[in-house]
């Protein structure tokens, strides 16, 4: 199964014949995933998630185990630490190092995480006030489980900037949490700061 939703100009395409499952009553979800990605930077990172409704974390490691990055998802905030340099990123510098945060908002990310289309994506309107602020396009996949068709895969492909990021859902598990995921940054990380 495939749904795919692009914010590219000029072309807008949707297919909303595909519903997806009613996950409401479900308070937590986690998962394990990677994100292959091209471009200036090149790699694969596996990842670790727990998420509410409201706030997500996501623990990245790289391919012999080191964890590399931890990043707080909240509804319009982000907070990333590199946890390999112990820095501390802001909004401003985490668009820099990963430039699909442009495309799309915490919020949007932690709706993929649950395995679903995050509106802005699914209305047509919305597509289109989406795709005058970026060049290039969001595609999304579905895969069939046992809770009917959820969101898979998502291709983020910034055509400027010559990147691409495939976000790669490996399994979910709704109702249960990673307790030790669940943390804030420690102060003593060093923040950096884009200078504007």
């Amino acid at each position: 199964m495939i749904s795919c939703s692009t914010t590219s100009k000029p072309i807008f395409e949707t297919k909303p014949e595909l519903v997806y499952p009613d996950l409401s009553d479900k308070k937590f979800c986690r998962g394990k995933g990677y994100i292959l990605s091209e471009g200036e930077m090149k790699g694969r990172l596996n990842f670790t998630f727990t998420s509410s409704r409201d706030t997500a974390y996501i623990q990245f490691k790289d391919l012999i185990g080191r964890k590399t990055i931890f990043i707080i998802l909240k509804n319009e905030d982000i907070d990333a630490w590199d946890m390999l340099n112990n820095r501390r990123y802001d909004r401003a510098s985490i668009l820099i190092s990963l430039p699909f945060f442009e495309m799309i908002q915490p919020k949007e990310l932690r709706t993929f995480l649950w395995g679903s289309i995050p509106p802005v994506f699914s209305e047509p309107d919305q597509i289109k006030s989406q795709s005058e602020k970026v060049s290039g396009g969001i595609e999304f996949r579905s895969g069939q489980t046992a809770f009917g068709p959820l969101i898979e895969h998502v291709s983020f492909n910034m055509k400027d900037e010559k990147y691409k990021i495939d976000m790669v859902m490996m399994n979910r598990e709704f109702d249960l949490q990673y307790p030790h995921l669940i943390r804030n940054i420690p102060t003593s990380v060093i923040p950096i700061k884009v200078n504007s």
